[in-house]
């Protein structure tokens, strides 16, 4: 879909941003119903990381259901809004930018009389996606983190809500229906009862909705979001990380329902939602509510990416979009915060033995905390695995899940040496189980043998190699590296087979 709509030939005549280059900055604008946001991406790399990230609530798409029009007020503030948003992209060197219009730009009949104003005087064109190029976009954003989900995507703005079905990675059906969470809230006249006929009857149109239960429904959207901040306040789920937050239907029906009978001025008061939010948050729980009686998911997933991220992946080299979202983020941040950053794939690989009954996942998971395990180098030695720990946990990482996050985040805190009884860890320790712990520490006194064996160098780790049975852990050494197991060393370990439940040979 997006080769052609979205190549850099499409602003080849904007010279001042300049030609596309395999490691210039990305810059899409995101004209939407209710905001306009310019997000600034260092490129190339598989995670889109925003250096730059503003919004403007501009509404363009207010009073369009009753006017056919965009908003007036919201226009000219539109029009000021982009004259600094292309100026900043022109001063950070922005080298491939794209503006992106959707549901109200492309409903109203003064649509392409905007765009063609803007084009004017800014000299950039807006690409006004369709209705099945949003919904796509939408759901390339969820795919970009997680490659193989499965499920059906549901991105709500406040124009439209875009749908479409993913089959492990493969996109299926789609559909556009105008029930935006502002949409909604002024086709209704606010009148909650009254839009849960109009959503009724818009899901009508979709009868191949019901078609997949027992599988994820994953949101996208701010309005959404908002959802599940309340839900993270009112529970008090100790990680505040929005991307792959994970609901259980039954609780999300709950939520939904209790926020969509909800004012606006009992939501103001109600910790984790913006004022701003408040009128039309019971218009995108009512969307919501109704999307999962339909749909019968299993889960409700919460995905911090979305039509801007679908962009971003849509304008990255094709062989950089087969990576691993997880692994290759951490190769970033491996080489931007450790001392030896090729390091981490030797470790990884030493480990592995270590592992070898272990599952795809969790061999993944070491390889992405081999990796991070030098990321703490530069603190105080006193704080180094809390901030670590700190620092991992909240990652801006796609491709992993809340549990994984956690496992992650413990595994290099055991790394370096973190106490259990650290206050920080005590509360999200409950988001795994206790056998999770277990593997996660396990991994960590792996990591900390393979820094302190090496001593952090490169190309010391691949003289010695573990070898594990049933029985027996054993550690081999050549001659010539023999003087490097010190006590420290054989102390470690023999702590790590003791942590393995069986015996330690040195040889």
């Amino acid at each position: 879909m997006a080769g052609n709509l979205f190549s850099s030939s499409s602003i080849s005549s904007t010279p001042e941003i300049g030609t596309p280059t395999k490691d210039g900055r990305i810059g899409i604008v995101d004209i939407g119903s209710n905001t306009v946001r310019l997000v600034v991406y260092d490129a190339p790399a598989r995670l889109p990381v925003p250096i730059f990230n503003e919004r403007v609530s501009c509404e363009l798409g207010k009073g369009l259901g009753h006017s056919g029009r965009l908003n007036p007020e919201g226009v000219e503030l539109a029009y000021r809004t982009l004259g600094r948003f292309t100026s900043l992209a022109r001063e950070m060197g922005v080298e491939n930018f794209v503006m992106l219009a959707t549901a109200a730009v492309r409903e109203a009949s003064d649509g392409a009389e905007f765009t063609a104003e803007i084009e004017r005087r800014f000299g950039y064109p807006v690409q006004v996606l369709s209705g099945s190029e949003e919904a796509r976009l939408g759901a390339m954003g969820i795919l970009g983190g997680s490659p193989k989900a499965d499920g059906l995507s549901g991105d709500l703005g406040g124009g439209s809500l875009d749908l479409v079905s993913l089959d492990i990675g493969e996109f299926g059906r789609s559909a556009t229906l105008p029930l935006g969470h502002l949409r909604v809230a002024e086709d209704s006249d606010q009148d909650t009862k009254l839009a849960k006929t109009l959503i009724a009857e818009q899901f009508d149109n979709c009868s191949w909705l019901g078609s997949t239960p027992g599988r994820t429904l994953f949101a996208v959207g701010g309005a959404w979001r908002a959802i599940a901040r309340i839900y993270i306040e009112q529970t008090k789920y100790p990680l505040h990380v929005l991307d792959n937050f994970t609901v259980e239907t039954s609780d999300a029906l709950s939520l939904t329902e209790l926020i969509g009978g909800l004012s606006p001025k009992s939501l103001e008061q109600m910790a984790g939602v913006a004022r701003r939010r408040a009128d039309t948050l019971p218009f995108a729980a009512l969307v919501l509510n109704r999307l999962l009686e339909i749909t019968q998911p299993k889960q409700l997933v919460f995905s911090g990416y979305g039509l801007r991220e679908g962009q971003f992946f849509e304008m990255l080299p094709p062989e950089m979009k087969k990576e691993d979202p997880l692994i290759s983020a951490c190769e970033g941040f491996a080489v931007r915060s450790g001392r030896f950053s090729v390091h981490g794939e030797e470790i990884a690989s030493w480990m592995a033995p270590l592992f070898k009954d272990e599952t795809e996942r969790y061999h993944r998971l070491c390889h992405a905390a081999a990796l991070l395990s030098d990321i703490g180098w530069t603190e105080h030695p006193d704080y180094r695995a809390l901030h670590a720990f700190l620092r991992v946990l909240r990652l801006p990482i796609s491709g992993v899940t809340h549990r994984q996050r956690v496992m992650l985040a413990l595994a290099v805190y055991v790394r370096y040496n973190g106490k259990r009884k650290q206050y920080e860890v005590q509360q999200v320790r409950d988001i795994i189980s206790e056998k999770d712990q277990h593997r996660a520490s396990v991994m960590g006194v792996a990591l900390r043998l393979a820094h302190m064996l090496s001593g952090g160098v490169p190309g010391i780790l691949p003289r010695t190699t573990l070898h594990i049975s049933k029985a027996k852990l054993k550690l081999k050494v050549d001659k010539a590296s023999r003087v490097l197991i010190g006590d420290a060393v054989e102390k470690l370990f023999y702590d790590l087979a003791d942590m393995l439940e069986i015996e330690g040979s040195i040889k």
